[in-house]
C-alpha cells in the first residue's frame, strides 16, 4: 500500500497511528509506503516503527546515479516484463548512491 502526500491530512495519520499499533500479526507481506514533505506534526509513533528514506540528494548524489546507470543497457530494462522491475533498478541504484556518497563521511555522520 502507498499514500503520497501524508503531509496535507496528519490529522488523520494518528488514526492510522492508532490502527497500525493494533495490528499484532501483520501478514509478512503487508508493506505501508507514506510519502510526505518534511513536517513537525507527523505522529512520532508511526516515524519511530518506520524505515525512513530521504530524496534530499548529498553533493554527487546525480554523478553517482549517472554512473549506476551508465552501467544498465536498456536492452536489459525492457527485457524483463515484470511491471516493478524499473522502479525497483532506480531504488537500488539510488540506494547504492546513497551509501557511496555517504562514505566519505564514514563514522561521523
Amino acid at each position: 500500500v502507498m499514500l503520497q502526500n501524508c503531509h496535507l491530512l496528519v490529522r488523520w495519520l494518528r488514526t492510522l497511528e492508532k490502527f497500525l499499533e493494533k495490528q499484532e500479526k501483520p501478514h509478512k507481506d503487508f508493506r505501508l509506503w507514506l510519502t510526505t514533505e518534511p513536517t513537525n506534526e507527523f505522529p512520532l509513533g508511526i516515524l519511530q516503527r518506520s524505515l525512513k528514506v530521504v530524496t534530499e540528494p548529498p553533493n554527487g548524489l546525480k554523478l553517482n546515479m549517472r554512473g549506476s546507470y551508465a552501467k544498465i543497457s536498456d536492452d536489459l530494462l525492457t527485457r524483463c516484463p515484470h511491471s516493478a522491475f524499473r522502479p525497483l533498478v532506480y531504488v537500488l541504484a539510488f540506494f547504492h548512491a546513497v551509501v557511496q556518497e555517504r562514505r566519505k563521511y564514514g563514522k561521523i555522520g
